[in-house]
């Protein structure tokens, strides 16, 4: 089949958007999912080849600039061969065995991701299209990484005709064992729900905050989820940590995480309600803090209220600057795609106003190597961090 793009849409592909969106098409396209389309300007000129499907971002992929090259073992076989050998330092490094191993789009094949934990691997599909060639694909990640013991998948597609998980290959995964990340240990679990116990995504920030932000310094972790973030603070030689989570088992999961880096819990405090309301008690028992990490989910919602990050950043900036001791740093974090980087840093300088306070950037992270995006692809480049020191 083949679909002509809209001359807009042709020249951002040029540019190497791979991403495609219903208003891209120059008619309405029907199609089944996976299906492999030639894509050609409004002249009929070719463009390149990609795969169609439905999800969150939009309907389809382009995943090769080279006519009639197909999904085929051999092509998956390639970008996986690719995806190894930009990663080599991560399989030679002893002190870090969990991270990602191809990234969708930046890697040459939007709609799915694959991460290392140990021994084991984990494929994200977001689509029911690229789920389609799930056979291939695996025989291809078997054939490329040989020592892999098993390989799980979760959808992150919505369907009632396929499970939210499975096991594709090899051995069932304990159902909890610990990686490493640049030498602390972490537990994960890759058949628990859409989360495993740590946002690898967040690798090099952990180990900023553990080399350069929290040696002997109070340090408050809100939205701490594993408490991945109060580890590495921990491990630094924090005077203190204290993680903050909504979650009914966030304590367990993080007494679970301390107990694997032989932390005790004497100076480590845990508090399951919502960050808002621990600024007020903090506020209250005279509690303040010298670093404070903030990496809120893009919503969420308790029977009290809603969380928007792109609405109510503003106000969790200033309650915390509350709390912050003079001096002390904030660490401002999202992984919202359409919240961007200006109207972030915009909020967060809202919030500062709002606390009378004032905020000098020192360090900024986006997505670490092993999370490479493309050119001309926003949405794909979705972790902002940025940390300030206050006056």
């Amino acid at each position: 089949m083949t679909v002509k793009l809209k001359q807009e849409a042709a020249q951002a592909l040029r540019q190497g958007r791979p991403l495609l969106q219903a208003d891209d098409f120059m008619e309405e396209v029907f199609f089944n999912e996976g299906d492999q389309v030639y894509l050609t300007d409004s002249k009929g000129d070719f463009l390149a080849m990609a795969y169609l499907a439905k999800q969150n971002k939009g309907l389809g992929w382009v995943y090769s600039y080279q006519r009639d090259q197909v999904l085929a073992p051999s092509f998956f076989k390639q970008i996986f061969s690719r995806a190894k050998a930009k990663r080599q330092d991560l399989f030679d490094d002893e002190l870090t065995t969990a991270f990602r191993f191809f990234n969708g789009e930046g890697d040459g094949l939007g709609g799915l991701s694959v991460d290392v934990y140990g021994d084991y691997l984990l494929i994200q599909w977001y689509s029911l299209g690229i789920y389609a060639y799930r056979a291939s694909i695996v025989e291809a990640l078997k054939e490329v990484l040989p020592a892999c013991r098993g390989i799980v998948g979760k959808n992150r597609f919505q369907s009632q005709d396929h499970l939210a998980s499975e096991w594709l290959a090899g051995e069932e995964a304990p159902e909890h064992f610990t990686v490493l990340e640049e030498g602390r240990r972490y537990v994960v679990r890759l058949n628990d729900h859409w989360m495993t116990g740590i946002f690898l995504d967040q690798r090099e920030v952990r180990t900023y905050l553990q080399s350069e932000l929290a040696v002997g310094r109070r340090v408050l972790n809100t939205f701490s989820y594993t408490g991945a973030f109060s580890v590495a603070a921990a491990l630094a030689g924090a005077s203190q940590t204290c993680s903050v989570d909504l979650a009914n088992r966030s304590r367990d999961l993080t007494e679970e995480q301390f107990a694997a880096n032989g932390i005790p819990l004497a100076d480590q405090e845990i508090y399951v309600m919502d960050t808002f309301d621990y600024y007020k008690y903090a506020r209250r028992h005279d509690k303040f803090y010298d670093l404070i990490i903030m990496d809120p989910p893009s919503f969420a919602r308790n029977k009290k209220k809603v969380f928007k990050v792109n609405k109510d950043y503003p106000k969790l900036v200033a309650e915390a600057l509350g709390i912050l001791s003079s001096q002390g740093d904030l660490v401002c974090s999202t992984n919202a795609s359409n919240y961007s980087l200006a109207a972030f840093k915009s909020d967060i300088e809202k919030g500062a106003k709002k606390a009378q306070r004032s905020l000098r950037l020192i360090q900024e992270f986006k997505l670490p190597g092993d999370f490479p995006v493309p050119a001309h692809s926003p949405e794909s480049d979705y972790l902002k961090v940025l940390i300030y020191r206050a006056d």
